[in-house]
Protein backbone atom coordinates (compact mmCIF):
# COMPACT_ATOMS: atom_id res chain seq x y z
CA UNK A 1 0.00 0.00 0.00
CA UNK A 2 1.28 3.88 -1.25
CA UNK A 3 2.64 4.91 2.24
CA UNK A 4 2.30 9.03 2.35
CA UNK A 5 2.72 9.70 6.48
CA UNK A 6 5.52 7.43 6.89
CA UNK A 7 7.39 4.17 6.74
CA UNK A 8 5.35 1.03 7.28
CA UNK A 9 5.58 0.69 11.16
CA UNK A 10 2.64 -1.55 11.66
CA UNK A 11 3.36 -3.96 9.09
CA UNK A 12 1.96 -7.43 9.99
CA UNK A 13 -0.16 -6.04 13.18
CA UNK A 14 -3.56 -5.76 13.58
CA UNK A 15 -6.29 -3.14 15.10
CA UNK A 16 -10.05 -2.55 15.78
CA UNK A 17 -11.72 0.79 15.39
CA UNK A 18 -14.68 1.28 16.24
CA UNK A 19 -17.02 4.03 15.24
CA UNK A 20 -14.83 4.18 11.52
CA UNK A 21 -16.81 4.99 9.37
CA UNK A 22 -16.38 8.19 9.77
CA UNK A 23 -14.70 11.37 11.97
CA UNK A 24 -11.91 10.40 13.97
CA UNK A 25 -12.34 6.48 13.53
CA UNK A 26 -12.13 7.09 9.66
CA UNK A 27 -9.12 9.02 10.16
CA UNK A 28 -7.46 6.94 12.15
CA UNK A 29 -8.18 3.54 10.29
CA UNK A 30 -7.32 5.30 7.20
CA UNK A 31 -4.03 6.19 8.78
CA UNK A 32 -3.14 2.37 10.69
CA UNK A 33 -3.76 0.96 7.00
CA UNK A 34 -1.55 3.22 5.45
CA UNK A 35 1.30 2.09 7.73
CA UNK A 36 0.63 -1.35 7.21
CA UNK A 37 -2.04 -2.33 9.98
CA UNK A 38 -4.70 -4.57 9.08
CA UNK A 39 -7.86 -2.75 10.58
CA UNK A 40 -11.24 -4.01 11.43
CA UNK A 41 -13.65 -1.24 10.70
CA UNK A 42 -16.57 -0.91 12.92
CA UNK A 43 -19.70 0.86 12.39
CA UNK A 44 -23.34 0.92 13.59
CA UNK A 45 -25.59 2.20 10.85
CA UNK A 46 -23.63 3.47 8.51
CA UNK A 47 -22.70 0.32 6.24
CA UNK A 48 -21.99 1.83 3.07
CA UNK A 49 -19.45 4.30 4.99
CA UNK A 50 -17.68 1.83 6.72
CA UNK A 51 -17.74 -0.12 3.55
CA UNK A 52 -15.99 2.77 1.49
CA UNK A 53 -13.49 3.03 4.10
CA UNK A 54 -12.79 -0.82 3.55
CA UNK A 55 -12.64 -0.24 0.18
CA UNK A 56 -10.11 2.91 0.26
CA UNK A 57 -7.61 0.72 2.12
CA UNK A 58 -8.25 -2.49 0.03
CA UNK A 59 -7.37 -0.30 -3.00
CA UNK A 60 -4.25 0.93 -1.85
CA UNK A 61 -3.50 -2.51 -1.12
CA UNK A 62 -4.44 -2.68 2.46
CA UNK A 63 -6.34 -5.11 4.39
CA UNK A 64 -9.53 -4.40 6.06
CA UNK A 65 -12.86 -6.13 7.62
CA UNK A 66 -15.90 -4.73 8.39
CA UNK A 67 -18.19 -5.33 11.81
CA UNK A 68 -21.21 -4.39 12.93
CA UNK A 69 -22.22 -3.77 16.38
CA UNK A 70 -25.01 -1.35 18.17
CA UNK A 71 -23.12 -0.43 21.16
CA UNK A 72 -26.20 0.40 23.37
CA UNK A 73 -26.02 -3.02 23.60
CA UNK A 74 -23.10 -4.36 25.78
CA UNK A 75 -23.55 -8.06 24.62
CA UNK A 76 -22.92 -6.61 20.71
CA UNK A 77 -19.84 -4.86 22.65
CA UNK A 78 -18.73 -8.12 23.65
CA UNK A 79 -19.11 -9.94 20.39
CA UNK A 80 -17.89 -7.11 18.69
CA UNK A 81 -14.44 -7.74 20.28
CA UNK A 82 -14.48 -11.67 19.73
CA UNK A 83 -16.02 -11.16 15.93
CA UNK A 84 -13.07 -8.61 15.05
CA UNK A 85 -10.67 -10.70 16.71
CA UNK A 86 -11.78 -13.95 15.06
CA UNK A 87 -11.74 -12.38 11.64
CA UNK A 88 -8.47 -10.10 11.94
CA UNK A 89 -6.75 -13.23 13.23
CA UNK A 90 -5.87 -11.45 16.89
CA UNK A 91 -5.74 -7.64 17.80
CA UNK A 92 -2.56 -5.90 18.70
CA UNK A 93 -4.31 -2.93 18.95
CA UNK A 94 -7.92 -1.72 20.40
CA UNK A 95 -9.04 1.74 19.72
CA UNK A 96 -12.14 2.95 21.41
CA UNK A 97 -13.30 5.79 19.34
CA UNK A 98 -17.16 5.44 19.05
CA UNK A 99 -18.97 7.31 21.20
CA UNK A 100 -22.51 9.34 21.39
CA UNK A 101 -22.70 13.39 22.22
CA UNK A 102 -25.61 15.99 22.20
CA UNK A 103 -26.02 19.19 24.26
CA UNK A 104 -29.02 18.99 27.11
CA UNK A 105 -29.02 21.67 30.07
CA UNK A 106 -28.38 19.28 33.31
CA UNK A 107 -32.32 19.97 34.70
CA UNK A 108 -33.67 18.90 31.12
CA UNK A 109 -31.71 15.57 31.55
CA UNK A 110 -33.33 12.54 31.71
CA UNK A 111 -33.10 8.80 32.68
CA UNK A 112 -32.78 7.73 29.13
CA UNK A 113 -30.21 10.00 28.01
CA UNK A 114 -28.51 8.86 30.83
CA UNK A 115 -28.93 5.19 29.92
CA UNK A 116 -27.70 6.71 26.36
CA UNK A 117 -24.45 8.24 27.32
CA UNK A 118 -23.56 5.51 29.87
CA UNK A 119 -24.27 2.67 27.77
CA UNK A 120 -22.40 3.51 24.55
CA UNK A 121 -19.63 6.07 25.86
CA UNK A 122 -18.60 3.75 29.11
CA UNK A 123 -20.32 0.70 29.78
CA UNK A 124 -19.89 -0.89 26.17
CA UNK A 125 -16.51 0.68 26.21
CA UNK A 126 -15.69 -1.18 28.86
CA UNK A 127 -16.77 -4.57 28.26
CA UNK A 128 -15.41 -4.25 24.49
CA UNK A 129 -11.90 -3.29 26.43
CA UNK A 130 -12.35 -6.29 28.70
CA UNK A 131 -13.13 -8.65 25.57
CA UNK A 132 -10.34 -8.00 23.85
CA UNK A 133 -7.83 -8.17 26.51
CA UNK A 134 -8.94 -11.24 27.98
CA UNK A 135 -8.25 -12.67 24.34
CA UNK A 136 -4.64 -10.98 24.35
CA UNK A 137 -3.32 -12.43 28.07
CA UNK A 138 -5.25 -16.12 27.22
CA UNK A 139 -2.91 -16.01 23.70
CA UNK A 140 -0.01 -13.70 25.50
CA UNK A 141 -0.01 -11.40 22.87
CA UNK A 142 0.80 -7.61 24.57
CA UNK A 143 -1.34 -4.74 23.18
CA UNK A 144 -2.18 -1.08 23.23
CA UNK A 145 -5.73 -0.04 23.66
CA UNK A 146 -6.26 3.19 23.34
CA UNK A 147 -9.28 5.09 23.89
CA UNK A 148 -10.48 8.44 22.62
CA UNK A 149 -11.92 10.83 25.13
CA UNK A 150 -12.85 14.57 25.67
CA UNK A 151 -11.88 17.38 27.26
CA UNK A 152 -15.57 17.61 28.55
CA UNK A 153 -13.69 14.56 30.60
CA UNK A 154 -11.40 16.74 32.50
CA UNK A 155 -13.33 20.59 32.50
CA UNK A 156 -17.49 20.55 32.23
CA UNK A 157 -18.99 22.10 29.03
CA UNK A 158 -22.59 23.79 29.00
CA UNK A 159 -24.78 21.34 28.17
CA UNK A 160 -22.30 18.39 28.36
CA UNK A 161 -22.74 17.05 31.84
CA UNK A 162 -23.26 13.68 31.50
CA UNK A 163 -21.29 13.04 28.44
CA UNK A 164 -18.20 14.77 30.39
CA UNK A 165 -19.05 12.40 33.53
CA UNK A 166 -19.06 9.02 30.94
CA UNK A 167 -15.84 10.34 29.76
CA UNK A 168 -14.18 11.45 32.99
CA UNK A 169 -15.68 7.78 33.98
CA UNK A 170 -13.43 6.52 31.16
CA UNK A 171 -10.18 8.48 31.88
CA UNK A 172 -10.48 6.36 35.35
CA UNK A 173 -11.42 3.17 34.09
CA UNK A 174 -8.28 2.61 31.50
CA UNK A 175 -5.81 4.18 34.12
CA UNK A 176 -7.14 1.18 36.04
CA UNK A 177 -6.76 -1.06 33.41
CA UNK A 178 -3.36 0.17 32.37
CA UNK A 179 -2.19 -0.90 36.18
CA UNK A 180 -3.59 -4.09 35.87
CA UNK A 181 -2.98 -5.56 32.44
CA UNK A 182 0.77 -3.87 32.67
CA UNK A 183 2.27 -7.01 33.84
CA UNK A 184 0.48 -8.53 30.61
CA UNK A 185 2.52 -6.51 28.38
CA UNK A 186 -0.94 -4.27 27.49
CA UNK A 187 -0.27 -0.51 27.75
CA UNK A 188 -3.38 1.34 28.16
CA UNK A 189 -4.04 5.49 27.26
CA UNK A 190 -6.78 7.73 26.55
CA UNK A 191 -6.63 10.96 24.03
CA UNK A 192 -8.64 13.80 25.66
CA UNK A 193 -10.41 15.36 22.36
CA UNK A 194 -11.07 18.96 22.19
CA UNK A 195 -13.30 21.09 19.36
CA UNK A 196 -12.17 18.85 15.80
CA UNK A 197 -14.12 19.07 12.96
CA UNK A 198 -16.57 16.56 12.57
CA UNK A 199 -20.37 15.78 11.88
CA UNK A 200 -20.57 16.08 15.99
CA UNK A 201 -20.06 19.59 15.79
CA UNK A 202 -21.43 20.48 12.30
CA UNK A 203 -23.66 23.26 14.18
CA UNK A 204 -20.81 24.97 15.03
CA UNK A 205 -18.69 24.96 12.06
CA UNK A 206 -21.34 25.68 9.79
CA UNK A 207 -22.59 29.06 11.92
CA UNK A 208 -19.81 31.13 11.25
CA UNK A 209 -20.75 33.44 14.45
CA UNK A 210 -20.72 30.41 16.49
CA UNK A 211 -17.48 29.13 15.17
CA UNK A 212 -15.73 32.60 15.34
CA UNK A 213 -16.84 32.29 19.47
CA UNK A 214 -15.57 28.89 20.26
CA UNK A 215 -12.21 29.71 18.02
CA UNK A 216 -12.21 32.64 20.00
CA UNK A 217 -11.65 30.36 23.14
CA UNK A 218 -8.76 28.55 21.56
CA UNK A 219 -5.46 29.40 21.87
CA UNK A 220 -4.90 28.09 18.39
CA UNK A 221 -7.20 29.71 16.89
CA UNK A 222 -9.29 27.46 15.18
CA UNK A 223 -10.71 24.08 15.28
CA UNK A 224 -8.73 20.51 14.68
CA UNK A 225 -8.75 18.04 12.41
CA UNK A 226 -9.22 14.41 12.49
CA UNK A 227 -5.74 14.26 10.56
CA UNK A 228 -4.30 15.72 13.35
CA UNK A 229 -5.94 13.45 15.80
CA UNK A 230 -5.29 9.83 14.08
CA UNK A 231 -1.51 11.14 13.31
CA UNK A 232 -1.22 11.39 17.04
CA UNK A 233 -2.96 8.40 18.24
CA UNK A 234 -0.78 6.51 15.20
CA UNK A 235 2.34 7.40 16.31
CA UNK A 236 1.50 6.21 19.67
CA UNK A 237 0.66 3.26 18.16
CA UNK A 238 3.69 2.70 16.42
CA UNK A 239 6.49 3.77 19.45
CA UNK A 240 6.10 0.31 21.13
CA UNK A 241 6.98 3.27 24.29
CA UNK A 242 7.34 3.14 27.91
CA UNK A 243 4.21 4.98 28.34
CA UNK A 244 0.76 3.32 29.75
CA UNK A 245 -1.61 4.96 32.05
CA UNK A 246 -1.22 8.49 30.87
CA UNK A 247 -3.58 10.72 29.18
CA UNK A 248 -2.78 13.32 26.58
CA UNK A 249 -4.64 16.44 25.51
CA UNK A 250 -5.50 16.95 21.85
CA UNK A 251 -7.23 20.53 22.09
CA UNK A 252 -5.29 23.15 20.65
CA UNK A 253 -4.91 24.79 24.02
CA UNK A 254 -8.34 24.70 24.41
CA UNK A 255 -7.79 23.83 28.35
CA UNK A 256 -5.73 26.41 28.77
CA UNK A 257 -8.26 29.09 28.06
CA UNK A 258 -11.48 29.70 30.12
CA UNK A 259 -13.19 28.51 27.05
CA UNK A 260 -16.65 29.93 25.53
CA UNK A 261 -19.64 30.82 26.86
CA UNK A 262 -20.98 31.45 30.60
CA UNK A 263 -24.24 29.69 32.21
CA UNK A 264 -27.38 31.14 32.16
CA UNK A 265 -30.49 30.54 34.11
CA UNK A 266 -32.56 27.63 33.12
CA UNK A 267 -35.96 28.78 31.87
Amino acid sequence: MSNEFGAMRLAGKTALVTGASSGIGRAIALRLAAQGCAVVIHYHTAQPDAEAVADTIRSGGGTAYVVSADLADVTQAIRLGEEAWNVAGGLDFLINNAGVSYKKHFLDVTEEDFDHFDHVNFKSTTFLTQAVAKKMVASQREGHILTITSVNALRPGLGLVVYGATKGALETLMKGVALELAPHGIRANTLAVGAVETNLNRAVWENPTLLKEVEEGIPAGRLGQVDEVAAIACDLLSSGSYLTGASLTIDGGLLLMRGYGKPERHE
